[in-house]
């Protein structure tokens, strides 16, 4: 398979990552995209980090799936 780049995404605005249930839904959601691997997210640094295959999916897509679900990110 493909070795994916490492992207880091910054959760901001008002709702944050603020447990392990809130990082495990991240991950999830991210986990369903094909071409995204290696799914890190912290409460603390409320960073999100992934291997992205953009052979397969590109970032523009995967950054909408957090902000689907509430989380609004930026480019770390």
């Amino acid at each position: 398979m493909s070795e994916g780049k490492t992207i880091t995404l910054k959760v901001v605005g008002e709702r944050s990552i603020h447990c392990s249930g809130c990082e495990s839904t991240v991950k999830f959601t991210l986990s369903r995209i094909p071409g995204v691997q290696q799914i890190k997210a912290d409460s603390k640094t409320q960073l999100i980090q992934f291997d992205l295959i953009q052979a397969i999916t590109d970032l523009d897509k995967v950054k909408a799936e957090p902000e689907w679900i509430g989380y609004q990110v930026e480019l770390a």
